[in-house]
């Protein structure tokens, strides 16, 4: 769980955090395999031509043969919110009447549970098909009058936005993202604290992030970009503040399953 803090109360925690940063790039894990080694270094393949060649099948390893339905088969899909997300809303963590955004919305199980639990939700995707699923969900869950999905890139956000049904800014009270920092830390070229400032200025001061991440306590590269408990820790360089950070389990997908190993890939959960 991470907070954005007022700039006089994170100054203290920079030289720590500095610090750590040293320690995560001599403990970075080895980069994963590319099923696209022309693209890998691309960084318009990483930021979107990847997740568009999942949806449309051209990015296919994961696939029995390449014939499966490729949206009952994305490796990342689970089927239900994510099981963390779920823990959180359940112990009444949530500040009362909220505004929720989901980062990297899938087919909406997460967006639908934040809508069920605040004033108002949002889910983001840069992938057309991911936006259209969401809404779907949401209408078929009677929430469509105050939570939507739109299409749209994280990076751009929050300078360049579609409006809100709520006609409120791109502040929210809390963000959930599951899977997509740690994707989007592997495009080319981006600096880390230009990706520090997408997420800290889409919170309020005092809003919160909940973050799940690969771990690279996970032995195996199974599909979750790996990264050290420091990188997370240091990720945001100061801007916002990790509060907890624990050792977790992704949820069981289908691609996961597929691998034959007893328990889902280990992430963090900050």
């Amino acid at each position: 769980l991470l907070k954005r803090c007022p700039p006089a109360t994170i100054a203290p925690l920079l030289a720590r955090l500095r610090k750590q940063r040293s320690m995560a790039e001599t403990a970075a894990p080895s980069a994963a395999p590319s099923s696209a080694p022309a693209a890998k270094d691309d960084p318009m393949w990483q930021r979107r031509d990847k997740w568009m060649a999942f949806y449309d099948g051209k990015l296919n390893s994961h696939l029995d043969g390449g014939t499966a339905d490729v949206a009952e088969n994305l490796p990342w899909r689970s089927f239900a919110a994510t099981s963390q997300l779920e823990a959180f809303v359940a112990a009444g963590r949530l500040p009362p009447k909220c505004r929720c955004l989901e980062l990297g919305c899938g087919h909406g199980e997460n967006t639908v549970l934040l809508a069920q639990n605040s004033a108002f939700a949002v889910g983001v995707d840069i992938a057309p098909a991911s936006v259209e699923a969401t809404n779907e969900a949401l209408k078929v869950a009677g929430l469509a009058d105050r939570a939507q999905a739109l299409q749209a890139d994280i990076l751009d956000l929050p300078q360049v936005v579609p409006a809100l049904m709520d006609g409120k800014p791109w502040e929210f009270d809390f963000v959930f993202d599951c899977q997509c920092f740690h994707c989007l830390r592997m495009i080319p070229g981006l600096e880390p604290s230009a990706l520090a400032d997408v997420y800290s200025g889409l919170l309020k001061p005092g809003g919160r992030l909940l973050l799940l991440t690969g771990s690279s306590e996970e032995p195996t590269y199974r599909g979750p970009e790996r990264l050290s408990r420091c990188e997370v820790f240091a990720a945001f360089g100061g801007k916002l503040v990790c509060e907890e950070l624990t050792s977790t389990q992704f949820d069981w997908t289908p691609t996961y399953r597929k691998q034959g190993l007893p328990d889902p890939p280990l992430g963090w959960l900050s």
